[in-house]
């Protein structure tokens, strides 16, 4: 399995923060450093951009450079790599979790899938729906693009959809869009393993004007743990 690692800024902190993340989880990874904002080009942008999205912006790059990853499973034939984008806070148990969905993927010969790995958007699956020793569940709508698990067929079958129509919005909205179209599955694990700093409060974000603070961070715990305990509940 291969790791990606959408860098999409190019601070020292981040470089530092994700450094720590990988060392003694991850081996195997690439780092997607083509597609910066400062780099795009007319002709790559009506190669894979169509709407809203055919413009230099922030969002245009983090897209594209998700999209050449897929290109990257597609032509090494891998079959399956975990896409993380480089603000990504990694649980502990990262690589224990990792190894259990890869087994349950094999055991429910689960394929053509984006699995949700984080929680950045304080999404949980239903209390009513878990079951002991479960880790993946079937979903409409991913959870962001911070970090998640893509299998080959799935790589292709988004590939083959950009090729037909080109993407028109985020990444994470054209993902929702090719589930709801049965262009590919969602699944989400539970518990989550990652979280994006930007939105903890953690990093200061390339969108989000708000500057990363103590209060930022505490706030997002709290609500985290409503949240949990709300999904619970369901």
């Amino acid at each position: 399995m291969k790791t990606y690692i959408i860098h999409v800024s190019h601070a020292s902190d981040r470089k530092k923060h994700i450094d720590k993340q990988l060392k003694g989880k991850i081996t195997d990874v690439h780092f997607v450093l083509e597609g910066d904002k400062e780099k795009l080009s007319d002709q790559i942008i009506s190669k894979y951009f169509t709407g809203g999205m055919a413009c230099i912006s922030g969002g245009t790059s983090c897209a594209l450079k998700h999209i050449l990853a897929y290109e990257d499973v597609k032509r090494h034939n891998i079959d399956y790599a975990v896409i993380l984008e480089d603000d990504i806070f990694l649980d502990d148990q990262f690589m224990e979790a990792v190894e259990n969905v890869l087994t349950e993927i094999k055991k429910d010969k689960i394929s053509n899938f984006i699995i949700s790995l984080e929680d950045s958007s304080l999404r949980y699956v239903k209390g009513s729906t878990r079951k002991k020793g479960k880790f993946l569940y079937r979903e409409s709508y991913g959870r962001m693009a911070g970090a998640y698990m893509i299998d080959n067929q799935a790589a292709n079958s988004l590939i083959d959809k950009l090729n037909q129509d080109k993407c028109g919005m985020p990444i994470d909205f054209f993902h929702n869009y090719c589930a709801d179209h049965k262009i590919i599955d969602i699944y989400w694990i539970h518990p989550t393993i990652a979280t994006q700093g930007t939105l903890n409060g953690s990093m200061n974000s390339l969108i989000d004007p708000t500057p990363r603070s103590f209060f930022k961070r505490m706030s997002f715990k709290m609500h985290k743990k409503y949240k949990q305990l709300l999904w619970l509940s369901r």
